[in-house]
């Protein structure tokens, strides 16, 4: 990835930070695109004083102006962006018959509405230099039913068609796009009430990913090696699911 660019969102934290973590060490230059903006800042400053070259867009990707704004500010701080990683998203746990439209809505603006503004920002600012990679975070919950989480698992399939949708309108324009579809990872929302210790009995490997494993699943789809692989969706669930 040496000389690339490369936008992540929901990077302070988590999976996100990973992913923008390993895609500075293969020689990017980095936008982290986050609404925490104190999260935001310490993660910058913590991959600029390890020699990477990054910057910090403050923004709630939720709908289309922040979205193309942010995208906007990589463009015009990097000149071109090669790499868009779509993490942002939000994890809530609410039974079925407790979900009510504040919080359908919110879950889906987070993990669908602004993975599909900022991929029409991306895709098109991609295609009009004729190349580029798109990788959505997904989840396993668009796969199998959950009724814990139904929005937050509707909102993921979401994502999993999109990124077809997407991958098949760009891929004449040598824009390749695909997802990631992590299980249980060992993130702060999945450590409450030591969620991520009980699920782990259920997965063959019998342990959460670490969010460094996702990262480097999304730098295979990201990264040079990727030449021909486009509408997938790479399930990263240590067993758990299976298809």
């Amino acid at each position: 990835m040496k000389g690339k660019t490369a936008i992540v969102t929901g990077a302070a934290k988590g999976i996100g930070r990973a992913i923008a973590e390993l895609i500075a060490e293969k020689g990017a230059r980095v936008a982290l695109v986050d609404k925490n903006k104190a999260a935001l800042d310490e993660a910058v400053a913590a991959m600029n004083a390890a020699g990477h070259q990054v910057l910090g867009i403050e923004a709630d990707v939720t709908r289309r102006e922040p979205c193309h704004k942010a995208f906007g500010a990589a463009v015009s701080a990097y000149g071109k962006i090669d790499i868009l990683v779509n993490n942002a998203g939000l994890y809530i746990r609410t039974p079925i018959e407790k979900i009510d439209d504040k919080e359908w809505d919110l879950i889906f603006d987070v993990c669908l509405r602004g993975v599909f503004h900022m991929m029409t920002a991306g895709a098109e600012h991609m295609k009009a230099k004729g190349s580029g990679k798109i990788v959505n975070i997904s989840s396993v919950d668009g796969f199998v039913p959950f009724p814990a989480m139904a929005h937050y698992a509707a909102a993921k399939a979401g994502v999993i068609s999109l990124t077809r949708s997407f991958a098949a309108a760009y891929a004449e324009h040598g824009v390749l796009v695909n997802s990631v579809a992590p299980g249980a990872t060992d993130t702060g929302p999945m450590r409450e009430n030591d969620y991520i210790q009980k699920l782990s009995q259920k997965i063959p490997l019998k342990r959460g990913a670490q969010p460094r494993e996702i990262a480097e699943a999304v730098c295979y789809l990201a990264g040079d090696s990727n030449t021909y692989t486009t509408g997938e969706n790479m399930i990263v669930s240590g067993g758990l699911v299976i298809a």
